[in-house]
């Protein structure tokens, strides 16, 4: 998926939505949330009080409203997540250092999650929740101290009279949608603790974030393994006559019934003319012989995102142009893929190092011409990579090199609405020590392979 703020559903998919939910709920109880050990977020923890030093470091959760809990699936605050594990709303964690002397690596003196009292009358509504003096409430955090969120502020203070700095989001993570929570949180802290000064913590997570740790690769590859399984199914029923918005739906209801508890983003399948619109999330068109359909759809597993773009031909065969195009998009992937490895930059910008920006686009400007005898160069109208994540668009610095561990996309484009043809191919990477691997590999890439499964669809 293309980096932008993509946060509607049309209406027609929620109403197929709903209707899978029903489903789900009668076929799947439950989806296994997988979390990760307590261990590895106590690491995360320790590692971001080790570069904030001689400070507190406050972090909120979402509540309910920030998330439109009535109408979708709580998720809680990425960051948060990250260093807590903890995906009920309503929550604040903080962090306070041991006091150190100058040059002294800080350590941890006290991890506290809050959490909200017991409330036995809306738990009829909402099931058995974790309260802060519940017997097992240590062991299910992860956390030494669990308290009710009516102690913060005194917990707050005390910690200050120390250290009178406090890390915490200071600026909204970019296409979160969070501008307005950030804010109340900073102004919140501010109003409690008004002789403290603020820092922001983003950038440290940012850097943290983007080395994926061994567990979350494996939730990774479970969300990319769903969401093949949905592009598998997509491509056997795709077929002239069908509407955009069926496709959507089979293939959310192929990752979800696997355990993709929602969409990594709203999907995009767009047909003819609207394959070439990058951000078309409408699918509201019906599907024409002798044209391509542009699938960039994926889901999450356990709050983990995946990311695949395929474009087929709707009757299953290629026209010599939409493949002569088709392959171009492959061969500027295949050249990216080759060069992905530690070191390597997203994008080489004014440095005497091509990226792998420069490197797909090359490829595109190098190979075939447009109707008029001008390059494709100037079709490719995109970036050609992202990191994924917590977030389909995880943060990331992208003006760094690549490190192994880290997870991005590869996702090269051409788009000419005056053929009504574009072509985008995306997959998974994972960076590693030597070079790269392709965890959506299951998934055809190919004229040949892609035409040969829509033939045993039909």
């Amino acid at each position: 998926m293309l980096k932008s703020s993509l946060i509607s559903f049309p209406a027609r998919l929620l109403t197929a939505l709903a209707a899978l939910a029903l489903l789900l709920a009668i076929a799947h109880p439950a989806f296994a949330w997988e979390r990760e050990p307590s261990s590895v977020y106590h690491e995360r923890r320790a590692r971001l009080v080790s570069e904030t030093g001689d400070a507190v470091v406050v972090l909120f959760g979402y509540n309910e409203d920030d998330v439109a809990a009535s109408t979708t699936q709580f998720r809680q605050n990425e960051e948060f997540y990250y260093l807590t594990g903890w995906n009920e709303p309503a929550a604040m964690m903080m962090l306070v250092p041991k006091p150190s002397k100058p040059g002294q690596t800080a350590e941890i003196d006290k991890e506290i999650l809050f959490i909200p009292a017991h409330d036995y009358r809306q738990e009829k509504w909402t099931g058995p929740k974790l309260g802060p003096g519940d017997a097992d409430a240590s062991e299910r955090t992860g956390f030494p101290l669990v308290e009710p969120i009516a102690r913060f502020h005194a917990d707050l203070l005390e910690a200050l009279k120390t250290f009178p700095k406090i890390y915490t989001e200071a600026t909204p993570q970019p296409e979160s949608g969070e501008d307005c929570f950030q804010k109340d949180m900073v102004a919140k802290l501010k109003t409690l603790a008004p002789l403290a000064s603020i820092a922001d913590v983003r950038p440290l997570l940012t850097r943290m974030r983007a080395v994926k740790s061994p567990t979350e690769i494996a939730l990774i590859r479970k969300a990319v393994e769903a969401s093949v399984d949905a592009h598998l199914a997509a491509m056997k029923a795709v077929h002239a006559g069908m509407w955009e918005y069926q496709v959507a739906a089979l293939m959310q209801y192929e990752y979800a019934r696997r355990g993709s508890e929602w969409p990594s983003y709203p999907p995009i399948v767009g047909s003819g003319f609207f394959s070439t619109v990058l951000h078309y999330d409408q699918d509201s068109q019906q599907l024409q012989d002798g044209d391509v359909v542009l699938m960039d759809v994926a889901g999450s597993y356990s709050g983990y995102c995946s990311d695949i773009t395929r474009t087929i031909p709707i009757n299953g065969h290629f026209t010599p142009r939409q493949r002569e195009i088709y392959e171009i998009v492959l061969g500027a992937q295949n050249a990216a893929l080759a060069a992905i490895k530690p070191g390597m930059m997203m994008n080489g910008g004014r440095s005497k190092t091509q990226g792998l920006q420069q490197i797909a686009y090359e490829y595109i400007n190098t190979h075939g011409k447009d109707l008029h005898g001008k390059s494709l160069g100037p079709y490719f109208i995109h970036g050609l990579g992202h990191s994924v994540g917590l977030n389909v668009h995880d943060p990331a610095e992208y003006n760094q090199p690549l490190q192994a561990g880290m997870v991005i996309t590869d996702e090269p484009g051409i788009y000419i609405p005056e053929e009504k043809i574009g072509v985008r191919i995306e997959d998974d990477v994972l960076v590693t020590p030597d070079g790269a691997e392709l965890l959506s590999h299951r998934l055809p890439r190919t004229v040949e392979e892609i035409e040969k499964l829509m033939s045993e669809g039909k």
